[in-house]
């Protein structure tokens, strides 16, 4: 059987639309969010509901595919060998139709099954027809009626594995695991501002985008001095305050990682792993577009993006910025020769790291930490970059280490293996988390080291 997503299907379709993203996800390793702004950019036929009801389905079942799977295959004949033998594609319709089914109640059961069923019976065959038909109203009978209020986070907690509860316990104590997770995974429905304070002072940006969302709920953000927390706003890229570069959306604890490196006018800075460049705003905007920004990531595409956000923000004009597209586990590129000779002031590296902390936004994290040596390679590369970065900080200058997780290997190992390795290194060494549960942010562990010696004169 064919594991093509067939062309005809995924017209105007958002249940099908889904089946599609989650098809090239699993199939292709693709990145959910890129996969489905593409599937809807190529269906301009689906509206806005229709739009919001492919992201639900799309990141829903991501977050609980191991409960879905789980489901099928407990009324499939031959058990989960019945599911895994399908195609790809067909077994993500059926996917699509049980996360429907357990998870959303403004969708009749009853449609969710037929739109799987009918689906099948014309791309597929009647005889995988009929077998979804069987599996799925099996499902559909036992679901509980009217379900739980908290439904689709008590299913996503479900799914988490075992291994990564024992790894966030290892950073914050088991006691503490159940809390976390729930705290991430309600957030999904929540987004995040940062105000450009050089064009906008936070209350009046609120009252800007609170009349071009009129439907919108707006408050300032806990953790953060420029945040605001939004929720019920759609797509803020599009407000014509996002295109006057009045602010920029970016998650409240990543405005608080780069917040703490106490970047100055006239400093020269270096963002390592800066991918698309939020956190580099951050610290030009503490610069107030004035001093040396060097950003650095793995990706040219990242680091245009990366250009162009700053210059909408106005922070690029007196800013010398430059961008560097290195993979720093194999050496410095071209930053070995444009680095100031003795270092900069602010060495920030947002190392790549499992995410956990991030579960609200990515929902496909799960399927990319299903092999242990996905764990093994994060950890060398937090520990190679963390090599490279600490020989940028010149005495006095910091060094800021964090990662959007909550596990000890990754945000606690690799720092006090560089100290060990360095003693008398670090003058001063202050250690944050933050939770979910506690800070109403992503969870992150962040180091703010200085380096011993005095700043140069």
């Amino acid at each position: 059987m064919s594991g093509q997503v067939p062309r005809e299907a995924l017209r105007g379709d958002a249940r099908l639309r889904a089946a599609e993203v989650l098809t090239r996800t699993e199939a292709d390793g693709a990145f959910a969010a890129a996969a489905l702004d593409a599937a809807i950019a190529r269906t301009p036929s689906l509206g806005a509901r229709d739009r919001g009801l492919a992201t639900e389905l799309v990141y829903g079942a991501l977050r609980t595919l191991p409960v879905l799977d789980a489901e099928l295959a407990r009324f499939a004949k031959n058990g989960a060998r019945s599911i895994e033998a399908l195609d790809p594609w067909s077994r993500n319709v059926l996917r699509v139709a049980v996360y429907q089914v357990l998870a959303l109640d403004r969708i009749p059961p009853s449609a969710a099954v037929d739109a799987a069923v009918d689906a099948l019976k014309r791309w597929r065959s009647k005889g995988l027809a009929g077998f979804a038909n069987a599996v799925l109203r099996r499902i559909a009978g036992e679901r509980p009626d009217p379900l739980p209020a908290d439904q689709r986070v008590r299913l996503a907690l479900r799914a988490i594995p075992v291994a990564v509860r024992v790894r966030i316990g290892s950073l914050l104590g088991q006691e503490a695991v159940e809390s976390v997770l729930r705290a991430a995974l309600e957030r999904s429905a929540v987004s995040s501002v940062r105000v450009n304070p050089l064009r906008i002072d936070r209350n009046a940006l609120m009252e800007r985008l609170q009349r071009e969302r009129a439907g919108a709920v707006i408050s300032p953000g806990k953790k953060s001095e420029l945040a605001l927390s939004i929720e019920h706003a759609g797509d803020l890229s599009y407000t014509s305050a996002w295109k006057e570069g009045l602010f920029d959306i970016q998650e409240e604890g990543a405005q608080v990682v780069a917040l703490m490196a106490g970047a100055k006018p006239g400093m020269a800075v270096l963002d390592l792993c800066a991918g698309r460049g939020g956190k580099s705003a951050v610290l030009a905007t503490q610069m107030e577009g004035r001093g040396t920004l060097h950003a650095v990531d793995q990706h040219p595409a990242k680091l245009e993006t990366l250009r162009a956000n700053l210059a909408r923000l106005g922070l690029s004009e007196h800013l010398a910025l430059g961008t560097f597209a290195v993979d720093l586990t194999v050496g410095d590129g071209d930053l070995a020769t444009a680095a100031p000779e003795d270092g900069y002031d602010v060495v920030m590296v947002d190392a790549p790291c499992s995410g956990l902390g991030t579960l609200a936004h990515r929902p496909d994290l799960m399927l990319r930490l299903r092999d242990a040596s996905a764990w093994r390679e994060l950890t060398a590369i937090q520990t190679a970059v963390l090599e490279r970065a600490v020989r940028w900080v010149r005495p006095g200058g910091v060094l800021l280490y964090a990662v959007c997780t909550l596990t000890a290997e990754e945000g606690d190992a690799p720092v006090e293996a560089m100290l060990a390795r360095r003693p008398g290194w670090a003058a001063a060494h202050e250690r944050t988390v933050l939770r979910p549960d506690v800070d109403g942010t992503d969870g992150f562990v962040i180091h703010r080291i200085v380096r011993a010696g005095a700043v140069a004169a």
